[in-house]
């Protein structure tokens, strides 16, 4: 895929089309490309979080680790951001990736992220209401997995 291409495929990210398009570039030319297969993990829940991911192909699991194994809270198929709350705490990766189908995704380096981001009034509001849609559908999920155990 070429640099226009992700351009173009990543300035349709609501996180990313406040951005100058010189911002959006200087993401794309230092990011790192990563393929993976069905069933490959792109991370693990509490691995270090080094990167954010724009999701460029495939179809993704996000799984989280009970005593009963891996729970999946979500699908995300097509393109979206992941890893993003890791780079926001500073902390580790609060579930895992897997792939379900061939996929690919754009790494940017937390940092890169995280000071392009805040640099934008817009970019950083969407950060915000996508941070709250994210608790509300884990709410969701919280609540309708406690109707079942009772």
């Amino acid at each position: 895929m070429s640099i226009s291409d992700e351009y173009k495929l990543l300035s349709n990210l609501p996180l990313f089309e406040y951005l100058d398009p010189s911002e959006l570039k200087r993401l794309i030319l230092v990011s790192e490309r990563y393929s993976l297969s069905p069933g490959e993990y792109l991370f693990l829940e509490g691995e270090s979080s080094e990167m954010v991911y724009a999701t460029i192909k495939g179809q993704y699991s996000v799984l989280v680790n009970t005593p009963q194994g891996e729970f999946e809270l979500n699908t995300i198929d097509g393109l979206d951001l992941i890893g993003e709350i890791g780079a926001i705490l500073g902390e580790s990766h609060t579930a895992s990736i897997r792939a379900n189908s061939e996929a690919e995704v754009i790494g940017i380096e937390n940092q890169l992220f995280l000071s392009t981001i805040t640099s934008n009034a817009q970019s950083s509001l969407k950060i915000m209401q996508l941070l709250a849609y994210r608790v509300k559908h884990l709410s969701i999920i919280s609540a309708e997995l406690t109707q079942k155990d009772s």
